[in-house]
């Protein structure tokens, strides 16, 4: 979908349907909002008559007598202004240009709502409602063969304002949010895939062609690289299965050769059986997710090239099947890690800390001044703070504080949860220098721990996506299935560096 800036007067644009976003406390006569002056005369009847009120995600389908204009209007409830922020406006204006898509429109106009204090940066306000608007049309469809089954999308949409200015930053506001759309859409596409049809070797092929397509080089180990750099860890996961692992690395380098590089670590896992601690059946039939953070720091930094980011980057993905052949490690195994350091194996199904662990080791080969891993690595976590927040952990408060900061403003929710360093010794082992995996209590909380061997002294967070990675339920910006979590989060981060 092509999404165009335009300046003019709402009530003369020609289109077939105009979406005009409604805050609560809006009343008839529209004093509070001229920009709406020209179609007063259609909504404030709908206000006085309470046929709409505005809450979130209500919506009202009008049809103006009067021609030239709009020959639709889409009323669509913000909710309250206190509530006002991206959150909010970004599902909004995903439903909305569902709403219509589902008309069989071929276009759409939407007036960009105006700032307020929770959310009052025009160029933030049009980059949320173009990328909600974006991913309202996202649909999983590359294994579907009945094209009625298959919507078709808004060819275009185009933003009104009222007001001249500021152009170029809100063009590059919308440039953005297309760039991060469509690497959001690229990850769903892959945490969809299924696993037979997705798996390390094929990860890999998708990362070359997808790293080419922005001239970027990917570098890729096979068993034999991995087990020639004594990366045990990684080999223990990845030997149960008949689909042989592989190590991917990318970079991109944005700034001056002499500016030490943010290393990405993501966990693709892309089928995970649990090995031998198997999974029951239904925690089985969607663990494709399970490479849904190796999914992200693809997105992540064929997204980087593409905004010309001012950063280096080192992007690692280690790849595998976690299965339980003959060949798969067992409870009571002893691997060896990168870093030398031995793990004693408690539960074959804490697998992805494995894989990271050595993936953290061999980023640390790169100098990084800043190390972020993102996994699907705890149900634990998922348990504390449910399917629409991450866990952030970390050794380092500005970078948590900072992360943060950029989850509240790209929608990718994180709350940071703590590192106790006494619950380590959950983790204590009589045969190795430490186990993979403790009891049941704090079950996120020692994952993170575990990672922490493996960072040193250097700036580390981690984020632990496996409750938002994936949804159950649809909602207007996020279909059920892969939800591409974490790529736009760091996205902000890295465009604030």
């Amino acid at each position: 979908m092509k999404v165009n800036l335009k300046t003019a007067d709402p009530a003369e644009i020609k289109t077939q349907a105009l979406i005009v976003f409604i805050f609560a406390e809006d009343r008839p006569g529209l004093a509070r909002r001229p920009e709406l002056a020209g179609i007063e005369g259609l909504i404030s009847p709908r206000l006085k008559a309470k046929d709409f009120t505005a809450r979130h995600l209500s919506l009202l389908t009008l049809f103006p007598e009067h021609r030239p204009g709009p020959e639709r209007v889409i009323l669509m409830g913000l909710g309250p202004e206190k509530e006002y922020s991206p959150d909010k406006l970004r599902p909004a204006a995903a439903k909305a240009a569902q709403a219509a898509r589902d008309l069989a429109l071929k276009e759409a106009s939407l007036i960009l709502p105006p700032g307020r204090p929770g959310l009052d940066d025009m160029a933030v306000i049009a980059e949320t409602a173009a990328l909600g608007a974006r991913l309202g049309m996202y649909q999983y469809d590359e294994l579907k063969t009945n094209d009625q089954d298959k919507k078709k999308p808004l060819r275009s949409l185009t933003l009104i304002r009222t007001e001249t200015g500021k152009t170029a930053r809100l063009r590059a506001a919308l440039e953005a949010a297309g760039t991060a759309a469509e690497a959001i859409r690229t990850v769903r596409d892959l945490v969809n895939r299924p696993a037979n049809l997705l798996y390390p070797e094929s990860l890999a092929a998708e990362a070359r062609k997808l790293a080419g397509r922005v001239g970027l080089k990917v570098k890729v180990l096979d068993m034999a690289a991995a087990r020639r750099r004594g990366m045990g860890a990684f080999l223990g996961v990845a030997q149960g299965s008949l689909r042989p692992g592989r190590i991917i690395i990318i970079e991109y380098m944005g700034a001056g050769p002499r500016q030490r590089p943010v290393a990405l670590i993501g966990k693709a896992i892309t089928f995970d059986s649990g090995g031998l601690n198997l999974k029951q059946p239904e925690g089985m039939v969607t663990m494709k997710t399970d490479m849904a953070g190796g999914a992200a720091v693809l997105g992540v930094v064929t997204a980087a090239a593409r905004m010309e980011l001012k950063v280096n980057l080192v992007a690692i993905i280690p790849a595998a099947e976690n299965m339980p052949d003959g060949a798969a490690y067992r409870p009571g195994d002893v691997l060896t890690t990168m870093s030398k350091q031995t793990v004693e194996i408690s539960n074959t199904d804490a697998e992805g800390r494995l894989i990271l662990a050595d993936g953290l080791t061999l980023a640390s080969e790169y100098k990084p001044k800043t190390v972020i891993d993102i996994a699907t690595l705890t149900g634990a976590c998922a348990v504390a703070l449910g399917q629409k927040c991450a866990g952030l952990f970390g050794n380092d408060p500005k970078l948590i504080e900072v992360l943060k900061k950029a989850g509240e403003t790209s929608g990718d929710r994180v709350w940071p949860m703590p590192l106790f360093d006494d619950y380590f010794d959950l983790l204590k082992s009589e045969v190795a220098d430490f186990k993979n995996a403790g009891t049941r209590f704090g079950g996120a909380i020692t994952a993170g721990l575990f990672l922490k061997k493996f960072v040193g002294r250097t700036a580390w967070a981690h984020l632990d996506i496996a409750g938002p990675a994936r949804a159950e339920k649809a909602a207007p910006d996020t279909p059920a299935g892969g939800t591409g979590f974490g790529v736009n989060l760091l996205l902000h981060y890295l465009r604030g560096l």
